[in-house]
C-alpha cells in the first residue's frame, strides 16, 4: 500500500449554532476538552497514522484559530489556514483547497473538525486503496441519523434517503477518505459534500465505498448537554495516575524519607506518610486494573463502623484519583510473627475470632454495597481452570482428578453463605497490641466461611516444622469460635473440602504472578501450596488429585 496520505482537510468554519453560546466567540473545533482544542485530538491521531500538512478551513472568528496556533505547525507537521468570506459549506469548503494539493496528495483525509473519534484511520486508508474508491465513507452501525445505505459487499447507494435504496443503513462519522481526481472535479458551489456524494453514486456507483468503523468511542458534539457530558468525562482524573508526593499533600502529608515504598500489587501502591506533627499513615493509589480496588474505602468504614471488625481506619478517599489515606497499624503481619521459635497463638486466635466476627456482621454491615461476584458453581470453576492454566501448562490431565476437583465445590456449594475474606491469609493479618487486624479485603464477597479458616490453616507461606500441628488449633479455634453445630468429624472434613478448592486458586495465583507478570518470587510458593492441596485432597478421599499435586511439587516451575 502506498504510504499514509501527507494532507489531511480538517473543517473547521461551521458556525456552531447548535451550541451557543458557548461558540458566541469561539469556533466550535476550538472549544476545549481536557484542556486543550478539541480539534488537537483529530491531529493528533492523523499525526500518528503519517499525515504531515493540516489545511483547515475558517469563517467564524478566525482570529480564534490564529490565537490557537500562533505558530501554524503541529509538532512538525505543517497548518495552513483557508479563510471563507462567505461561508461555503463542506463541499464548496473541499472545493476551494483543490488547488493547493501538491503531487504527493493522490488521497486526501477530510475530517470535521468537530468530530471525536477512534476511528482506526490507517485500516480505513487500507480499504479505500484496496477498493481503488474515488470516496470512502467511514461509517458506524449506530448513531443519530442512519441513512447511509451500503451494500453487503461495502458499495454507498444511497445518502439520506434521497435515491430510495433499502439497503442497511449506517450512521456517517464526519470523516472520508478522498481521491486527489474526486476533488479536483467538484465545482465551486456553495453546497454540502452529500450532494457531491449522491452524484458520485449515481454517475459511478462502483467508486463510492463505506468503510465500518467498530472503534469504542465516536461522538458528534451536537448539543451543550452533549458537549458538556464528554468534556466532564475526558477531564474527569485518571484514577491512580496521581504522583504519591502530589497525592500525600492533597491530604496535608508528605512521604516519610525513610520509608517511602511498601508492599502493593493488583494495581495498588502504598506509601507511609508523616503529617505536620510526624504522625504516619498510609497511603494507598489503586487504579482500574482490578475493579475490587474501588471497594476498599467502603468496605473499610462498614466493617469498622457497623460490623466492629478490626480495619483501618479510612482517614480520606479520593475515588476519581484512586487515593486511599489509611490508619498506620505498622509492618508486623502474622507471618512475620510466624518466624520467631514460638508460634504466635494469641495473634492466631485473634485473627480467627477476628474473621468469624466478619462472618457473623458481615452480610448485614455491607448489605448497601455492591460486593464482587459470590462464590458459585462458576466462580469454582473459575479457580479450577485458573490453576489448570497456570500450573499444567500441557502437562497429561486425567479427568478422573478432574471429577475430584469439581466435586469440592459441590460440598462447599451446600453450606450456608457469610460474608467471607477470600484472601484470609498471613501476610494479610497485621498485628498490633497482640490484636489481629485485617487488611486487603477488598475481594470480599458471600460464600463458605470454610473458606477462610482453610485459607489460614493451610496457608503456603507458613512453612514451619510443626505447622501440623498448629493447623490443628487452628481447626479447633475456627469451630469453637464459629460456634459450630454439627460433628468435629464433618467440621474436619469440610476444612479439608475448602483447603483443596482454596490452594487451587492459591497455586493458579503463585503461576500467574511468577510466570506471567513476571514476578518470579511467587514460584517459591509453589512447592508448599501443592504439597498443601495434597495432603487436604487425602484427607478428603481424593486420593487421585492427591497423588497428582504431590508429583506437581517435585516439578521446578520457571
Amino acid at each position: 500500500m502506498p504510504k499514509f496520505p501527507l494532507t489531511a482537510f480538517l473543517l473547521g468554519a461551521g458556525l456552531g449554532t447548535r451550541l451557543r453560546p458557548l461558540t458566541a466567540e469561539c469556533p466550535k473545533p476550538l472549544l476545549p476538552l481536557a484542556g486543550e482544542p478539541m480539534i488537537l485530538r483529530a491531529m493528533r491521531q492523523l499525526y500518528a497514522a503519517g499525515t504531515r500538512r493540516f489545511i483547515i478551513n475558517t469563517h467564524h472568528c478566525p482570529k480564534a484559530w490564529e490565537q490557537a496556533f500562533p505558530e501554524p505547525k503541529f509538532q512538525d507537521a505543517t497548518i495552513e489556514f483557508v479563510f471563507e468570506p462567505e461561508l461555503l459549506e463542506t463541499g464548496g469548503g473541499l472545493a476551494n483547497i483543490a488547488s493547493k494539493l501538491q503531487e504527493d496528495d493522490q488521497t486526501l483525509v477530510v475530517w470535521n473538525g468537530d468530530i471525536l473519534s477512534e476511528c482506526p484511520i490507517t485500516q480505513a486508508y487500507d480499504y479505500h486503496q484496496a477498493n481503488a474508491a474515488e470516496v470512502t465513507l467511514v461509517v458506524r452501525e449506530q448513531g443519530p441519523n442512519c441513512n447511509v445505505r451500503i451494500t453487503d459487499d461495502g458499495r454507498v447507494t444511497d445518502l439520506r434517503n434521497r435515491l430510495g435504496s433499502a439497503d442497511p443503513a449506517y450512521q456517517y462519522t464526519g470523516i472520508c477518505l478522498v481521491s486527489k481526481k474526486f476533488v479536483q472535479s467538484l465545482p465551486p458551489n456553495r453546497d454540502s459534500l452529500v450532494e457531491y456524494f449522491l452524484k458520485q453514486i449515481t454517475t459511478a456507483p462502483d467508486t463510492i465505498q463505506g468503510f465500518l468503523d467498530s472503534s469504542k468511542n465516536w461522538h458528534d458534539l451536537g448539543t451543550i448537554e452533549e458537549y458538556e457530558a464528554v468534556k466532564a468525562a475526558l477531564e474527569k482524573p485518571v484514577r491512580g495516575a496521581i504522583s504519591p508526593a502530589e497525592a500525600a499533600t492533597a491530604y496535608g502529608y508528605q512521604l516519610d524519607p525513610a520509608q517511602q515504598i511498601l508492599k502493593g500489587g493488583s494495581g495498588r501502591q502504598f506509601f507511609r506518610v508523616l503529617n505536620h506533627d510526624q504522625q504516619s499513615a498510609i497511603l494507598c493509589l489503586y487504579n482500574d486494573t482490578r475493579p475490587e480496588n474501588l471497594l476498599y474505602g467502603q468496605l473499610a468504614q462498614a466493617l469498622k463502623n457497623q460490623a466492629k471488625v478490626n480495619v483501618p481506619t479510612v482517614y480520606g478517599e479520593d475515588s476519581d484519583r484512586g487515593i486511599l489515606i489509611l490508619e498506620d497499624l505498622g509492618s508486623t503481619d502474622l507471618w512475620t510473627l510466624a518466624q520467631a521459635p514460638q508460634f504466635p497463638w494469641e495473634a492466631t486466635a485473634s485473627a480467627i475470632e477476628q474473621v468469624v466476627r466478619l462472618h457473623r456482621e458481615g452480610p448485614a454491615a455491607t448489605a448497601n454495597i455492591a460486593l464482587m461476584e459470590p462464590f458459585s458453581t462458576k466462580l469454582y470453576q473459575w479457580e479450577r481452570d485458573y490453576f489448570k492454566e497456570n500450573i499444567l501448562e500441557g502437562r497429561k490431565f486425567d479427568r478422573a482428578v478432574y471429577q475430584e476437583m469439581e466435586s469440592l465445590a459441590r460440598e462447599l456449594l451446600a453450606q450456608p453463605a457469610v460474608t467471607v475474606h477470600r484472601d484470609f491469609q498471613s501476610q494479610n493479618i497485621l498485628i498490633k497490641d497482640h490484636q489481629a487486624w485485617l487488611i486487603d479485603f477488598q475481594g470480599l464477597r458471600q460464600g463458605c466461611a470454610f473458606y477462610d479458616f482453610a485459607s489460614l490453616a493451610f496457608d503456603p507461606y507458613l512453612t514451619r516444622p510443626d505447622m501440623e500441628l498448629w493447623r490443628i488449633e487452628i481447626e479447633d479455634h475456627a469451630r469453637e469460635a464459629s460456634e459450630w453445630a454439627g460433628s468435629r468429624d464433618e467440621f474436619t472434613h469440610l476444612l479439608h473440602v475448602a483447603a483443596a478448592q482454596r490452594l487451587l486458586q492459591a497455586c493458579g495465583a503463585y503461576g500467574f504472578l511468577g510466570k506471567k507478570k513476571q514476578l518470579p518470587h511467587y514460584l517459591s510458593h509453589l512447592p508448599q501450596g501443592l504439597k498443601n492441596l495434597s495432603i487436604a485432597a487425602n484427607l478428603t478421599g481424593r486420593r487421585q488429585l492427591g497423588q497428582w499435586a504431590a508429583d506437581l511439587a517435585t516439578v521446578t516451575f520457571r
